[in-house]
């Protein structure tokens, strides 16, 4: 509860310390959109083209939730935030969960007051992105299945949560490798992926509304949003001959002016044009996608490039830069940690294994962009881990219901 307290204080000093906050990147489309919700006109946007109308060019759970803030609290995004600072209390719960689940109640302890305290973790309750809501619903799918017997029911659960994560976040879906593994491994290959096809299948199933809904405004498919679009601005000539940023993610590319500044299109047809010059330059240079997974796969993602790169992203973001400079020297000392972590836990594969997949998965999902700001639903689950490097490893774990994988006490 202290430690709940402390995070909660934390974003509320930050967002009364900040304000007003000036809206940059992508916190000035929710705030549009939001007030688009206030005027009973949902989910309409004036992006791409500067014409009001109803679109997916985001998924819709951030746009709702700002919106529905906005007409209950008024158009004013200090008190949005005011209400998110309580998600970090949200967080710190869901932290202290898994880790007493996982590695017992002392390591549960330390790690919510580390979670807490993290900036990377709390700074995105203080803005208007959808990572306040990814970070705590990204960590309740991990508590729902790391360390748990899987069962018809749980898979269920899981693929309602799953599948809202996606109407949020659509890259979301990066956790289900993680999922496989650990249910692959807790009942068997043939049972775990029946399993996991039932949490995709419910999945889809939540999202499925939404995606007919876009058929209807979009006059085309477009499964959950136009996010995807976002491929053509890594995957073009500009970006894969950057020499001081190779394939960072840009706007602005002459292919895409030309679509952009041209008449406007319906956005389906939009969505087609721009993912098509990622699949044209792919098609003409293969080896790019080598390249973009290692400058945003891994360079970016994990934050293994030169610090100096990372803040360059901070003012477009809107960020703190004294935060975040704050949040990167935690994340280099805790980072190190939760390697040798899971590596002193090596022996328990029905939790290293998955941990090992959900990695690599992000890695690949986020090959088509990335950053910091793109890794912080995973800030909790490695400070954990770093917590667990001083957590003696569990010699016999046994399972019931839930997998524990701290020694019991012993009876006196």
């Amino acid at each position: 509860l202290t430690a709940m307290i402390l995070g909660t204080t934390l974003v509320l000093v930050y967002v009364l310390a900040t304000r007003p906050n000036d809206l940059t990147g992508d916190q000035l489309v929710y705030h549009e959109q939001a007030v688009f919700f206030t005027e009973g006109k949902l989910w309409w946007t004036s992006s791409p083209f500067g014409i009001p109308h109803a679109s997916p060019w985001k998924a819709p759970l951030y746009g709702a939730w700002v919106g529905g803030l906005y007409e209950l609290l008024g158009v004013s995004t200090t008190r949005v935030l005011i209400v998110q600072s309580l998600l970090a209390a949200v967080t710190v719960g869901l932290a202290w969960g898994l880790a007493r689940r996982l590695f017992g109640p002392r390591a549960a302890v330390a790690s919510a007051f580390l979670v807490a305290a993290f900036p990377l973790v709390w700074e995105w309750f203080g803005l208007l992105y959808t990572e306040a809501l990814a970070i705590p619903l990204v960590l309740l799918m991990f508590l729902l299945f790391l360390g748990k017997q899987p069962t018809t029911r749980l898979a269920v659960t899981l693929g309602v949560v799953m599948g809202v994560s996606l109407l949020l976040r659509p890259s979301s879906f990066f956790v289900i490798a993680a999922v496989a593994v650990a249910w692959a491994l807790a009942v068997g290959l043939r049972r775990g992926m029946a399993l996991t096809a039932i949490c995709v299948g419910v999945a889809a199933l939540v999202v499925l509304p939404w995606t007919v809904r876009n058929y209807v405004v979009a006059d085309g498919f477009v499964p959950i949003s136009l996010q995807d679009t976002a491929v053509y601005g890594t995957f073009n000539d500009v970006s894969a001959s950057d020499p001081i940023y190779p394939y960072a993610w840009r706007p602005i590319i002459p292919e895409a002016e030309a679509i952009l500044g041209g008449p406007p299109l319906e956005d389906s047809e939009l969505r087609s044009e721009l993912i098509s010059i990622a699949t044209d330059h792919i098609a003409e240079h293969p080896t790019s996608i080598v390249e973009a997974f290692f400058w945003n796969g891994l360079s970016r993602y994990w934050d293994i490039r030169r610090p100096g790169r990372a803040m360059d992203e901070v003012p477009f973001e809107g960020r703190s830069e004294a935060v975040t400079a704050t949040g990167l020297v935690v994340y280099y000392v805790l980072l190190p940690f939760a390697i040798f972590g899971l590596w002193r836990h090596r022996a328990r594969r029905e939790l290293i294994l998955p941990i090992i997949a959900l990695a690599l998965a992000a890695s690949i999902v986020f090959t088509t962009a990335s950053g910091t700001r793109y890794r912080a639903p995973l800030e909790p689950l490695i400070a954990i881990l770093a917590v667990a490097a001083f957590v003696r490893p569990a010699h016999q774990p046994s399972s019931d219901d839930t997998i524990r994988l701290h020694p019991e006490p012993t009876p006196a």
